[in-house]
């Protein structure tokens, strides 16, 4: 069964692809994650899209007739396992080549599946190819993002008016899920890294804000327990007590990455001193932040505030922020590139990243943090969340 009902059969996203593939050396495309299948086809229903140097085809494995209403390309059709694949392919006699899927994220057993049904065909890994492609985004993608900073916004507005003594963590991240859910969230944060799991809504008091528990370098709380170790907890929020809330949210598809620093009554001068580094640090890299810079270059901005210290309070030296300062977010929160003091790729013009500036005085166990999404733009960048960036007091 095929759909012929949109006016063009091929994409100019998948006409991208095409270049970049034949650029790579691979022969066909069998693209299976629902992120990348979202992108190229409108759809994150369980399908196949199935690329070729000149067609293409999306196999639905389930839920054919939403396929057939969301899909943005026009050839559809219901898959019977990889061997209906194989025989749409046979009349197009394709020389076997590299069959590019995504490697970093595909299930082993659909990937031996793969190699079964085309044994003269080599695997290669698509996602650099794939990734590459999504991390410069179109108007309607930063539109699209917009809409999510916009709802991340309101979940940092709602914590501030949530934030009591008191409350616990959970209880805090609760209320700000409701918020935001009702605003559009859809529930979870699109993550690409397989070990990443749980809520986006990080809330980060006492303790919790030494611990290093999550899938990333950033300091993530200590969670509910070892099924669940990071994010909130159930601890009780004290008067005096810093606040770190960190959320990812996805909206319409695309993820916001919000993080504010807040502290239940007045903030103390030494604390208002770690925030005014973290700012610095961001306003750094912000400065520095133009199409052609390295990740590597943007570290460095950051990192070269931070060893100033914040005399009196905090020597020269004597404060820390993790090996990256921001990543990429669009269709996933965790996307290219990582701004990290290794990283050497070239930031682009429409690249969307969330800088991320954690701020550690490790020997008085204090923390703070910021974090805003902006997109680069030919001279500099633009803010597409808008929270206030000093430390937000609540309860006084």
């Amino acid at each position: 069964m095929v759909a012929g009902k949109k006016a063009d059969p091929i994409n100019q996203r998948v006409i991208q692809l095409q270049g970049s593939m034949a650029q790579a050396g691979i022969g066909m495309a069998l693209i299976v994650h629902p992120r990348d299948v979202f992108y190229y086809a409108g759809t994150t229903r369980p399908s196949v899209l199935v690329v070729t140097p000149d067609d293409c085809m999306l196999f639905v494995r389930r839920g054919y007739e939403r396929v057939w209403k969301e899909a943005t390309i026009s050839k559809t059709r219901v898959m019977g396992g990889f061997e209906s694949i194989a025989r749409w392919l046979q009349p197009k006699q394709l020389a076997p080549g590299k069959i590019g899927t995504e490697l970093d994220v595909a299930p082993i057993e659909v990937v031996r599946r793969m190699a079964a049904v085309f044994p003269k065909w080599g695997l290669a890994d698509i996602s650099p190819v794939v990734q590459a492609q999504r991390a410069i985004k179109e108007v309607s993608e930063i539109d699209a993002m917009r809409e999510s900073c916009r709802v991340a916004d309101l979940g940092m507005e709602a914590a501030s008016g949530f934030l009591v003594e008191g409350i616990s963590e959970l209880a805090l991240a609760a209320e700000v899920e409701a918020v935001v859910r009702r605003a559009g969230h859809e529930g979870y944060p699109p993550l690409r890294d397989p070990s990443a799991r749980g809520g986006g809504i990080f809330v980060i008091s006492g303790h919790g804000l030494t611990i290093r528990g999550g899938h990333g370098r950033v300091i993530t709380g200590a969670g509910l327990g070892p099924t669940s170790p990071y994010g909130p907890s159930r601890r009780a929020i004290r008067h005096g007590d810093v606040v770190v809330v960190d959320m990812a949210l996805s909206v319409g598809g695309y993820g916001a990455d919000e993080a504010r620093t807040f502290i239940v009554g007045e903030a103390p001068d030494d604390q208002r001193a770690l925030m005014d580094v973290a700012s610095k640090a961001q306003d750094a890299v912000i400065a520095a932040l133009r199409p052609g810079v390295t990740g590597a270059e943007l570290y460095a901005a950051a990192d070269e505030v931070a060893k100033e210290g914040a005399p009196p309070h905090f020597n020269p030296g004597s404060l820390a922020i993790p090996g990256f300062i921001g990543h990429g977010v669009g269709l996933e929160v965790d996307e290219i590139p990582l701004l990290a003091r290794d990283d050497d790729m070239p930031v682009q013009k429409g690249m969307t990243l969330a800088i991320e500036i954690e701020v550690s005085a490790v020997m008085k166990r204090k923390m703070v943090k910021l974090e805003d999404v902006v997109v680069v733009r030919a001279d500099g960048c633009e803010f597409l969340t808008h929270t206030p960036r000093g430390i937000i007091e609540c309860g006084v």
